[in-house]
């Protein structure tokens, strides 16, 4: 019965906004009888506030239902509640004494249309702090400080930067907090502070001090998007490779210290995290410039991009399966102008080939490529070797033998190897020899 209840209390997102429009309609139907003298509009009036008192009510026990299924607590909850049932007994006043126009003076008519338009507004505004944030409304408002996102502490040098307060806490606000904070903590989750997180939700610990693999923060956000524990979820902007890369650093390397500096951090998590602290006198370095109308041209020949970071302007680029038509190059070539900002690059299924990884070769800040699935052999794979920052390479169902292995296994950043369906034997040599160093090296069953 409870699970009943959780399922039908679902639908107050849905609901919600059928008695905010029948209810602001009596208003303004109100105001035109009132100001035009249009009394044969008053039966439109009764009708719009009776339909908004019902559904204002149905959508009082939905939230009610809501609420219990559990995720959302505090005072932030009790207002949104407490609102939401003001402006049904609002409205069903508004209603009677609209009715009732000869029991009732006009103003007291008014006056209850008026308090349940701004009962209306602040239960509206409770229950987008609930989901969004508590400063959802006011966080880029022309008076709120700053003006847009927080910009952090200000700090005199990048030597003061502190790994958790001043670069993981803000990733967490930005892309978990909206469902994982005080007043709303999805699967018993808090992320809004260190003590909180470090905690964990019903599941129990979501990070493990000095084993970022065995995290399970680490490992939602690191599974496939169309994945049932993907997070973030409900198409919210995932976290980006580099916040992954950091966060994973201060877990395993940083033991997850919240005092730990960013200084002790690789070189290349402090050049990505150094354009978004506030530090004295330092001017923010420009950024790469992601020409819109340049992508909108690569999205109509067929390829799909993903900004991943605004910060450093890098992309996700899929050229789906199918779409080639024998022009794998020239579609390659297409590409060349934006090959710096392509960092994830999937060309799985396309019938790409050798004399297409000679032009694959030349995106230099790869980090994940995807050729599964295409006539490639060891001839091309091994133009590869020179992808320095590749991390993650699927060469599932592809030509690859020991001679293309050798070549892969030259690519010292990598992290990731995926081998099903290849001719590749398990106990090669270069695959003892990548596992050795900690390559995950993958085979199908």
């Amino acid at each position: 019965m409870e699970d009943l209840g959780i399922f039908i209390g679902r639908f107050h997102p849905v609901w919600v906004h059928l008695p905010i429009g029948f209810l602001v309609l009596a208003v303004l139907l109100k105001g035109y009888v009132t100001l035009r003298k249009k009394p044969t509009l008053g039966d439109a009036v009764s009708f719009s506030l009776l339909l908004g008192v019902g559904s204002s009510l149905v959508a009082a026990v939905l939230g009610l239902l809501l609420s219990r299924s559990g995720g959302y607590e505090g005072e932030l909850l009790d207002f949104h509640l407490a609102a939401g049932w003001v402006t049904v007994l609002l409205s069903a006043l508004a209603w009677w004494t609209d009715r009732q126009q000869k029991r009732f003076c006009p103003a007291l008519n008014y006056a209850l249309l008026a308090g349940m338009m701004v009962s209306l507004v602040l239960t509206g505004h409770f229950g987008g702090s609930l989901t969004h944030g508590e400063d959802f409304l006011t966080a880029y408002a022309p008076f709120a400080p700053g003006g847009g996102e927080s910009s952090g502490r200000v700090l005199a040098s990048i030597e003061e930067a502190e790994v958790f307060g001043d670069v993981v806490q803000p990733i967490l606000k930005r892309k978990c907090q909206s469902c994982h904070r005080a007043g709303k903590s999805k699967a018993g989750l808090d992320m809004s502070s260190y003590e909180s997180l470090l905690k964990g939700g019903e599941g129990g610990p979501v990070i493990l001090p000095s084993d970022a693999e065995k995290s399970e923060l680490i490992r939602r956000v690191m599974l496939p998007e169309d994945h049932e524990d993907f997070m973030p979820a409900e198409g919210k902007k995932p976290l980006t490779a580099e916040e992954i890369q950091l966060i994973t650093w201060w877990i395993a390397e940083g033991n997850t210290d919240p005092k730990i500096l960013l200084s002790e951090a690789d070189e290349d998590l402090i050049a990505w995290a150094r354009p978004q602290l506030n530090i004295q006198g330092e001017e923010v370095p420009e950024v790469a410039r992601i020409d819109t109308l340049q992508l909108r041209a690569l999205e109509q020949m067929g390829f799909r991009i993903r900004v991943l970071s605004i910060e450093t302007g890098a992309l996700d680029v899929v050229l789906p399966e199918g779409r080639t038509q024998g022009q794998a190059a020239g579609l390659l070539e297409a590409l060349m102008p934006i090959k710096d900002q392509i960092w994830w690059l999937s060309l799985a299924g396309t019938g790409v080939g050798d004399a297409e990884m000679g032009l694959t070769a030349q995106f230099s800040n790869l980090q994940r490529l995807r050729i599964e699935n295409n006539p490639v052999t060891d001839a091309g794979i091994s133009e590869l070797r020179v992808l320095s920052r590749l991390e993650v390479l699927n060469l599932n169902g592809t030509a690859v033998n020991s001679q293309g292995l050798e070549a892969v296994a030259e690519i010292k950043s990598l992290k990731a190897l995926y081998l099903w369906n290849t001719s590749v034997n398990p106990a090669n040599e270069q695959v003892a020899k990548m596992r050795a160093r900690e390559v995950k090296v993958v085979f199908g069953s």
